[in-house]
């Protein structure tokens, strides 16, 4: 991830400064209508339009959060209660124009537990988006999210009321189901390059890469060991607009799934066709299908020996995304079914996952937000099948434009399906942000 942002920030600020001087010399052009984000690889705002900033501009700031946890090991058994503290300042940085569109985001901190000593941690979350326009029809795309964490603090809008996203869309996001309370890291990087063939249609190839890693011997009370691993996908897309607010496309995609400590690896291909529509220019539907083909190879020699399964066999992939964004809410739904990285299981899984977030902004200095997810992850290599639940409700308050105060509440569930083992755990949690926005001159 260093090394990644290392390389890429420099070319970002060359870039920019080429593009606005492209810009001051190009006259816009008129493109083809924006296609639902499911469709172009894409995640959904998660923001109301009167939440969002300028085109240019420059915002940070420093986070105190506290969570209690009434069960910080999310056990079965043996319930223990904690306080966290978490200091967390960050900084990004955006930009938009014809040319070239950046935003980039640091958030680094230091998680301190009353309890459990030995999770305190340095906490880092980093996010970089860049769309460069190449040529008048031809753009290149780049996304790269980081998160060094423990479980307590991801997924639940824990914090300072934000959650740091990338441009990364629902078909490509891996398996975020949360297993662990512990300690874990994860990044994932998207490249793009589409082209606008005709008025109406654009098409391109995309490429993905994934990894979670968890310390050596991590284990869950729930399922026990928990295994890293590396994720690989590439794609190639077509998408095409039949009117005004319709959109069909067909993706062919090959996955690549590697489990750590030689756990095994498994292989898809899969053809999904989608279809998009704009209901209004602000909120859209989009649903895909179609059948997937895995092949799966563990090695020779196991302990302890894995049970017979069927190493070669086609699934169906298939999904619905909604979104909706206005001025004072955002609403996203999305249900998804495919293959998908292990999550620190023992291999890949067939992964079930349906989710849903509500922002409101209720009045000038007042709003909330809802998150709920469900998922069920079956393993392809047979062992313990999970399932999982993770909701969240929290108040957000304006107290200025500057100081901002969140509360929440919210509750995890883990079970496995075969020995019956369950987990769950209640999370509450106030954060004050001070914060600063500096717009930015061209």
């Amino acid at each position: 991830m260093k090394a990644t942002f290392f390389a890429v920030l420099p070319m970002v600020l060359a870039l920019s400064v080429h593009a606005q001087e492209a810009d001051a010399n190009q006259t816009p052009t008129s493109d083809v209508a924006s296609a639902p984000p499911t469709l172009v690889g894409q995640q959904a705002q998660t923001q109301p339009l009167s939440e969002l900033n300028g085109s240019n501009y420059l915002t940070g700031g420093i986070a105190i959060t506290q969570v209690y946890t009434d069960n910080a090991e999310l056990s079965s058994a043996g319930r223990v209660h904690d306080l966290s503290y978490d200091l967390e300042p960050n900084l990004t940085l955006s930009h938009a124009a014809t040319r070239l569109s950046y935003s980039l985001g640091v958030f680094a901190g230091f998680v301190v537990n009353r309890t459990l000593n030995e999770r305190n941690q340095a906490s880092q979350t980093a996010r970089l988006d860049v769309s460069y326009r190449m040529a008048q029809f031809t753009t290149l795309r780049f996304s790269e999210r980081f998160s060094n964490t423990t479980g307590l603090w991801s997924g639940s809008g824990a914090g300072a009321g934000y959650e740091p996203t990338t441009g990364i869309g629902a078909l490509q996001q891996p398996n975020s189901a949360l297993y662990t309370f512990g300690q874990f890291r994860t990044n994932i990087v998207l490249g793009e390059l589409s082209h606008q063939f005709t008025l109406n249609g654009v098409g391109g190839v995309r490429g993905t890469q994934s990894f979670t890693w968890f310390p050596d011997a991590a284990t869950s009370p729930v399922v026990g060991s928990l295994y890293g691993g590396q994720t690989y996908s590439a794609e190639a897309f077509y998408n095409y607009r039949f009117n005004p607010r319709q959109w069909i496309g067909a993706t062919l995609r090959g996955q690549r799934f590697d489990l750590d400590r030689s756990m095994g690896r498994t292989d898809t291909l899969s053809s999904i066709f989608l279809y998009g529509f704009s209901i209004q220019p602000n909120m859209s539907l989009s649903f895909f299908a179609g059948p997937e083909l895995s092949t799966t190879a563990v090695p020779q020699e196991s302990a302890p020996p894995i049970p017979s399964f069927s190493r070669r066999m086609w699934t169906p992939t298939a999904g619905a995304v909604f979104n909706i964004q206005n001025q004072r809410t955002s609403a996203t739904a999305s249900y998804v079914r495919g293959m998908n990285d292990s999550a620190g299981l023992s291999s890949a899984v067939t992964l079930s996952t349906a989710s849903a977030t509500i922002t409101r902004q209720l009045a000038r200095f007042w709003g909330f937000g809802v998150n709920f997810s469900y998922s069920r992850g079956e393993p392809i290599v047979p062992s313990q099948a999970i399932r999982t639940y993770s909701g969240s409700l929290q108040l957000i308050s304006h107290l200025t434009s500057n100081i901002t105060v969140t509360g929440g509440y919210g509750r995890d569930e883990n079970a496995a399906l075969a020995s019956g083992a369950r987990a769950s755990a209640d999370r509450v949690w106030i954060s004050f942000l001070c914060s600063f926005l500096r717009p930015l001159g061209r």
